[in-house]
């Protein structure tokens, strides 16, 4: 186990968006399915000591989300709390430049109804 303890996001619904992709991704493309796991296992290690290129703040969002990305497509959004790295959303992308909108909107989205007290 490592530093940190990373959980996945659930919105009031009880829905977890990076629950259903990984599941997703496991019944269709294995491969993928391992590299997203070791992102996850060396972000409960590192944290937030890991810098760019793999990890690196978003900090032209109205929250405090970084993007975890692997050289696949993968990326992962998170933010911090004390020794807690919440995944709020994940996915691929294909542009390796670009964040993918929808999911840094859902990111966000779940930012501020965390503050607001609106999950789970």
């Amino acid at each position: 186990m490592g530093r940190y303890r990373v959980e996945f996001y659930v919105d009031a619904k009880g829905r977890s968006q990076v629950q259903d992709w990984l599941e997703n991704l496991k019944r269709h493309n294995p491969k993928l399915h391992a590299f997203a796991l070791r992102l996850l296992r060396t972000l409960e290690e590192q944290g937030p000591d890991l810098r760019p290129p793999l990890a690196q703040p978003l900090a032209y969002l109205e929250a405090p989300i970084w993007e975890l990305r692997h050289r696949t497509g993968i990326r992962l959004y998170y933010w911090r709390q004390g020794e807690l790295l919440f995944i709020v959303a994940a996915g691929e992308v294909k542009d390796q430049n670009r964040p993918d909108p929808k999911l840094l909107n859902l990111a966000v989205q779940a930012y501020k109804a965390m503050k607001k007290g609106k999950v789970n």
